[in-house]
């Protein structure tokens, strides 16, 4: 490391990454022999076709849930669940802002609200954050395990639990986090993933809900197939409203052999998360984001906290100097929704000027919800503080003995 008193990349030194970062073939298992299977069946429909069935069977093996039912997109995974768990007009469901828009579409299209809790600097939130939250209308909890983190999920059940309120587990950029050695999904009543391009494993798009409860199973499949009832004895075929979110054989087929190597995907990028946070873990001026106790992290990103009174600069200088080291670093400030335009402004549709386009933030019943950082204090912190650095399955081990240099070099060099 002793490069790391060398000047600045960005003031004309030579940068800390002499090599491009590794990269590899993400579909590089059985997905082109399975898609050939899938185009041969001569249907591409999910209820015809075997690749959907056994890209489930796959899911319920990796899983240990009974059942699973898949989807159009992690986004839908989480509106199925919201819907199967009763959440409908005036429910407030608690859910963290350091997450996409992806966890809370679901709950804006139900009518229901979100009710931002803090995070704490594990990205995660705690069950006193949430307990602090609930009210009389809280139907349910969405708990986000950010960036391959696991949340504190055990805890967090437990307290619902006793108060009736559903839990929903954001799993989407999570595959292969555990708890206590048991896979995050699988705490809850319901269990959404992601299998779109940026996650651990892709089909371009698509998820999966894993569940347990038998009766919330067949709602989950109906609500994504139009209430067809296709998979049960058809008594309740098309007796209510439901939602298009089918997945197709050709989603399917690929998140089949994707989800034959997730294992070897996430185990690599869980090593190599490892051994950065390992490099970096005795910063003077900076915390590298630890998982809690008992947790087992697989990094989709990793990141750090910096002291702003350690240094002379701010985070984004800080930021704009790993760059032109060649390092994977951005602003944590991608990771915030209680700043967008349509939390700020809460017009859900613009297009209704006559009041309605502020429904769900406006209720009937007169209820008013504003979104402001002062209700989340450790959540700002963490947008001034936060670097985001880029994790890949593909990194070699000169990658993160660069990329430790590289941030080595940079905190150094600005420290005050």
């Amino acid at each position: 490391m002793s490069r790391a008193t060398d000047q600045l990349a960005i003031d004309g030194g030579p940068p800390a990454k002499t090599v491009p970062y590794g990269t590899g073939q993400r579909f590089a298992g059985n997905e082109l022999r399975y898609l050939k299977e899938a185009l041969a069946q001569n249907t591409l429909f999910y209820g015809f076709g075997d690749m959907t069935t056994r890209a489930c069977e796959a899911m319920k093996q990796y899983t240990g849930a009974p059942f699973v039912v898949p989807c159009s997109s992690g986004t839908a995974a989480i509106h199925l669940a919201l819907i199967a768990c009763g959440v409908g007009p005036g429910d407030e469901v608690i859910v963290t802002p350091n997450t996409d828009q992806g966890s809370v579409i679901g709950i804006i299209e139900e009518g229901a609200v979100p009710v931002f809790c803090d995070p704490d600097f594990t990205l995660q939130p705690t069950a006193e954050a949430i307990e602090a939250r609930i009210t009389d209308r809280t139907k349910a909890v969405e708990v986000v395990h950010l960036a391959g983190y696991p949340a504190p999920i055990d805890e967090i059940t437990a307290l619902c639990r006793s108060r009736d309120i559903a839990v929903i587990e954001d799993c989407a950029q999570s595959w292969g986090t555990k708890l206590h050695g048991q896979i995050v999904g699988t705490f809850c009543d319901a269990g959404c993933y992601s299998i779109n391009d940026f996650k651990h494993i892709s089909a371009g798009d698509g998820g999966f809900v894993a569940m347990r409860d038998e009766a919330l199973y067949r709602r989950v499949s109906n609500y994504s197939d139009k209430c067809y009832d296709r998979l049960f004895d058809q008594t309740m075929r098309q007796v209510h409203h439901a939602m298009n979110y089918r997945i197709t054989e050709l989603q399917s087929a690929v998140a089949l052999a994707q989800l034959e190597r997730v294992d070897a995907i996430t185990s690599r990028q869980h090593d190599r998360g490892e051994q950065l946070r390992d490099r970096l873990g005795d910063l003077p001026s900076a915390e590298m984001v630890a998982p809690i106790p008992g947790g087992y992290s697989t990094y989709w990103w990793t990141g750090m906290f910096v002291d702003p009174g350690r240094f002379c600069v701010d985070r984004d200088v800080l930021v704009e100097a790993m760059q032109a080291e060649g390092i994977k670093a951005e602003g944590y400030g991608g990771y915030d929704l209680i700043g967008t335009p349509l939390f700020q402004t809460r017009v859900a549709r613009p297009w209704l000027n006559d009041g309605r386009q502020y429904y769900p933030f406006t209720q009937p019943d007169g209820r008013e919800y504003r979104y402001s950082h002062d209700t989340t204090p450790r959540h700002r912190r963490m947008l001034d503080t936060g670097i985001r650095l880029g994790m890949n399955t593909f990194f070699t081990e000169q990658d993160i003995d660069e990329t430790a240099l590289g941030v080595r070099k940079v905190l150094e060099a600005y420290t005050v």
